[in-house]
């Protein structure tokens, strides 16, 4: 049950990329309130699950956790979404994906601020996964490197701005967690994440743009409810039932099965160079994860 709890919420995730890369790409909707609407969403329906599945834990937080929870939304919740929503009106759903694993290379980075060594081991990920990233937005070509960037690098710098947010978050909510545990920490920074966007989107001076479609209504709403709500209840579900390093594992599934979902639903291609990029990017994050858990979610 374990693995089939992973298996979801891995797949699950993937559909993120390609839900998002539809409506944005086809300007059906704004970055900022498609963040906004897929974590209102979620958060309340992360709270709803809590409060039936984990209630002692969900009303045992206190005002200095929540404050805590809104420090930490600003980059888990706040920072990934509206960056990586931002970066994919510009990139593929594919690149948006693979790009957001590298958040095991900037955990390890920023756990040197907090004590921790990287082995040789870990250093040469880190190494091999930038090369990966850089094969895949085309900065590094056969021919050398591409000094000239377009729209679609700009897309995928900010996905890698998401990914360090994310980052983050999940170095420094770490005592957050041990004082809420994992599920209560994770529905509270989604709920404080939520009334962030919500003032965001209200400030913010660019038009709202809604969806105009039953269709796109439908896509947005998918996307609070399964790979959002549904998707952190299986991870967590998962996490109980298996060790956290399978669990990680598991997640490798996350961009393939956005590969698959992207070719087959968006027509999305990949060349060879790239295919090559997102073999070396893995392999340097799967030396980087051998050093510790890592939990990464999208």
């Amino acid at each position: 049950m374990g693995i089939l709890w992973s298996f979801l919420s891995a797949f699950l995730w993937s559909t993120t990329f390609v839900c998002a890369r539809y409506l944005l790409a086809g300007q059906s909707i704004d970055p900022i309130t498609l963040s906004t609407l897929r974590f209102v969403f979620g958060g309340v329906l992360l709270l709803a699950f809590g409060l039936l599945w984990r209630r002692q834990q969900i009303i045992a937080i206190r005002w200095m956790d929540f404050a805590h929870c809104l420090l930490m939304a600003s980059f888990g919740i706040v920072g990934m979404g509206v960056f990586l929503f931002f970066g994919q009106q510009h990139t593929s759903a594919i690149n948006s994906s693979i790009i957001m694993q590298v958040c095991p290379v900037f955990i390890a980075l920023l756990g040197i601020l907090i004590g921790e060594r990287i082995s040789l081991n870990g250093f040469g990920g880190i190494l091999i996964s930038l090369v990966g990233t850089a094969m895949l937005m085309n900065i590094l070509t056969v021919n050398g490197l591409r000094m000239t960037f377009g729209l679609s690098n700009q897309g995928d710098m900010l996905v890698l701005i998401s990914a360090a947010c994310w980052a983050f978050y999940s170095v420094f909510s770490k005592p957050l967690v041990n004082n809420l545990g994992g599920y209560a920490a994770t529905t509270w920074v989604m709920v404080a994440g939520a009334l962030e966007l919500l003032v965001l989107r209200l400030v913010w001076p660019a038009p709202i743009i809604w969806p105009d479609n039953t269709f796109e209504w439908t896509v947005v709403i998918y996307m609070a409810l399964f790979p959002t709500a549904i998707a952190y209840f299986a991870w967590y579900k998962a996490m109980q039932l298996i060790k956290l390093s399978l669990l990680n594992v598991m997640q490798y599934l996350t961009p393939v099965f956005t590969i698959i979902l992207a070719w087959v639903l968006l027509s999305e291609r990949i060349t060879l160079w790239q295919t090559a990029g997102i073999v070396v990017v893995m392999f340097g994050i799967m030396l980087v994860s051998r050093q510790r858990d890592i939990p990464r979610k999208t």
